[in-house]
C-alpha cells in the first residue's frame, strides 16, 4: 500500500509540474502552423512563442517544396520535403477583418524569412501570405494563419494556474499525513 501511494504522489506531483516547463520543444506551438497547397508548404511562427501587444517579437517564415525532395520514394507519399532556394512573398495583416498592415512583396533567398514586427493590439490577427509565381502557369498562392497576441499580463496565467496546482497538492499531502496521524494503532 505505501508503495503505491508513493508511486500515486509522485505522479500527481510530475503532472503538477508541466505547466512550469514554458518551452520543450524546438518549434513553437501556440502560434505556429503551416498550410500546403499544391506543391508548396508555407510554415509560420513567432518568437516568442506568445507576443504580447505593443511589444515587439519575430514573425519567421519558412517555404517548403515537396516536388524538390531528394527521395524519389519518399516523394510518392508526399512525406519528404526541402526548402526552396529562393521565393517571393508579400504579406497581408487583418485585424477584424480589416488590412491594418502590408508588407510590399520581396524575393528572398534560402526557405526561411523573419521580419521584426508589433501587434498594436490583443487579440487574434490573420496574416496573409502570398507566394507569388508559386501557382501553376505562375500563379500567386495565398495562405492564411491565425497569429494572437495577448495583453501584458497574459503570461501571468500560467504562474496563477502552477500556484493552484502547488496548493492543491500541498492541501491533498497535508490530508493525507494527517490521516496517518489519526489511524488508531493496534
Amino acid at each position: 500500500m505505501r508503495k503505491s501511494g508513493c508511486f500515486l504522489l509522485l505522479l500527481f506531483l510530475g503532472v503538477l509540474t508541466i505547466p512550469a516547463i514554458q518551452s520543450a520543444s524546438a518549434h513553437s506551438e501556440f502560434n505556429s502552423n503551416d498550410e500546403t497547397i499544391g506543391n508548396y508548404e508555407v510554415q509560420v511562427a513567432t518568437i516568442p512563442e506568445i507576443p504580447s501587444a505593443n511589444e515587439p517579437f519575430k514573425l519567421e517564415f519558412r517555404v517548403l517544396n515537396y516536388a524538390q525532395s531528394t527521395s524519389s520514394y519518399l516523394n510518392s507519399f508526399n512525406t519528404q520535403n526541402s526548402e526552396v532556394d529562393h521565393f517571393r512573398m508579400g504579406v497581408r495583416v487583418f485585424y477584424n477583418d480589416k488590412l491594418i498592415d502590408t508588407m510590399a512583396p520581396q524575393n528572398h533567398d534560402g526557405g526561411q524569412w523573419n521580419i521584426p514586427y508589433t501587434f498594436h493590439e490583443s487579440g487574434n490577427h490573420v496574416i496573409e501570405v502570398d507566394l507569388y509565381n508559386a501557382g501553376p502557369n505562375g500563379e500567386t498562392l495565398t495562405y492564411q494563419f491565425n497569429v494572437s497576441a495577448v495583453n501584458i499580463f497574459g503570461p501571468i496565467f500560467i504562474y496563477v494556474i502552477s500556484a493552484g496546482g502547488f496548493g492543491c497538492f500541498t492541501l491533498i499531502i497535508w490530508i493525507w499525513i494527517s490521516k496517518k496521524r489519526m489511524k488508531p494503532k493496534p
